[in-house]
């Protein structure tokens, strides 16, 4: 785990700062320590020099604006050009205390925005009762810029801003409270790939820690929480966080972490990334705009023959379910498929899914597919998301074009015919008709899923 946002380096720590850093560096990868003025900064850095796992921040918090001017540029490139300091900030907007005026805070974050430019390194960005006008500096003024929304607090329309220009969103202790639901539901809209944790220590303490002192440690129980909320492991959240902020940081990445993973295990299922191919352009997909999903590097740089899959998945039977889902469209690679899957099968699987487009008919341009793969797969899960053939053209955009929405139609049908479990899904965007998908999915004689559409 990596508490992405502390104060490790404020004075109530003085007591027994060593104490909380030894049980950090026992159990966290990193934490990032957070300035907040230029003096405070230095603090920051002076004590991220002492310890390899720690590193800093420099910037000045929007309550602290009102105390520099313009000059203060050159002083905070010094202090951001340590090696130590992973990020700019905390800077942002306060109307909520108002301890600096409007325009001050505006010029001084104004700085700090050209500095992240200048340098490379992101923004921590601090907001409160200033969503609307967050939003508008990141859509009008922070182009180019990398971003991290600290202390996320659930707006919409400061999510959506900010995961449409490619920020980071981070959690922090309130999600774990019992009345913040609404907190946890955004949860669902942020890419595995733009989430962060953090204590903000030693505020906001988590629910079970509630009235005592915050520290970086504390960040396992925010980590709990979300995985609890998304039907994930903790060792998934863990992963997830871990490393996307070593991405956005730019903090050293194990093998493991960087390099293309052809299996990937997430819960207890293993997951088959085949190909990066896909004959469809769907209007929600980030294939293309983020490599790693869940944590794990998909981008596959080739196409490994099926004994690679077989060595890594070892023995299949130790998962609940083994399924081919990963960057691509598995059917893009169906000898590979039909391959490794009755291998799997062969070895012990308890269930082998294909998550798949639909098309196989048109990929393969074989009409006895599910033939070669009855007995060995048991589920198919097609991502149809439409109802109709204008929705279907209009959503996923196949290569194929007309005839594509009759196929794969068609498949379902056929799948369904040779017993073949099989569920649809779809993404709910803007526009999708929920109810319409219901009703085929009813009228198909199969099971459906409809979740919700990750920004990018």
């Amino acid at each position: 785990m990596i508490d992405t946002h502390a104060h490790l380096h404020f004075p109530q720590f003085d007591k027994d700062r060593e104490e909380v850093i030894k049980e950090c560096e026992q159990k966290l990868a990193a934490v990032v320590t957070v300035g907040c003025n230029i003096d405070d900064s230095i603090k920051a850095v002076n004590l991220a020099r002492k310890h390899h796992f720690i590193y800093a921040s420099a910037g000045i918090h929007p309550h602290d604006a009102s105390g520099y001017s313009l000059d203060v540029k050159d002083k905070l490139r010094e202090i951001l050009s340590d090696d130590k300091v992973v990020a700019v900030g905390e800077a942002g907007l306060d109307f909520y205390r108002n301890l600096s005026p409007k325009e001050k805070q505006e010029e001084i974050f104004r700085l700090q925005i050209e500095l992240s430019r200048e340098t490379g390194k992101p923004i921590i960005i601090h907001t409160r009762e200033a969503s609307s006008e967050m939003s508008e500096f990141i859509k009008k003024e922070m182009e180019g810029v990398k971003g991290i929304i600290h202390c996320f607090n659930g707006d919409t329309e400061l999510l959506e801003t900010a995961l449409k220009n490619g920020f980071f969103i981070s959690y922090a202790g309130p999600v774990t409270y019992p009345k913040n639901e609404a907190l946890r539901e955004t949860l669902k809209k942020v890419p595995s790939s733009r989430l962060l944790v953090e204590t903000d220590s030693p505020y906001l303490s988590p629910q079970k820690k509630r009235g005592k002192r915050n520290q970086p440690t504390y960040v396992a129980y925010t980590v709990k929480t979300i995985a609890d909320y998304l039907g994930l492991n903790f060792t998934d959240v863990d992963r997830i966080t871990t490393v996307n902020a070593k991405r956005i940081f730019g903090l050293p990445m194990t093998k493991e972490e960087s390099e293309p993973k052809l299996v990937y295990k997430v819960r207890n299922n293993l997951y088959i990334n085949l190909t990066t191919k896909c004959p469809c352009n769907c209007v929600f997909c980030f294939r293309g705009k983020e490599d790693y999903v869940l944590g794990y590097n998909l981008k596959l740089d080739r196409e490994p023959i099926a004994e690679e899959y077989m060595y890594r998945i070892k023995n299949p039977g130790i998962y609940d379910e083994i399924v081919f889902c990963g960057y691509g469209e598995p059917f893009e690679r169906f000898d590979a498929l039909v391959k490794v899957a009755k291998w799997a099968k062969k070895m012990g699987a308890k269930k082998i899914r294909v998550n798949t487009n639909g098309l196989g008919y048109l990929i393969t341009k074989s009409d006895n597919l599910l033939d070669e793969l009855k007995g060995i797969v048991d589920t198919f899960n097609v991502s149809l998301n439409a109802s109709s053939p204008e929705e279907y053209y209009r959503i996923v955009r196949p290569s194929f074009g007309n005839g594509s929405f009759e196929s794969v139609i068609k498949f379902i049908i056929d799948a369904k015919e040779k017993g073949f479990n099989v569920i649809i899904s779809a993404v709910n965007i803007e526009g999708f008709n929920k109810e319409a998908f219901k009703s085929l999915a009813r009228k198909l004689g199969v099971d459906y899923r409809i979740r919700e559409q990750k920004i990018v």
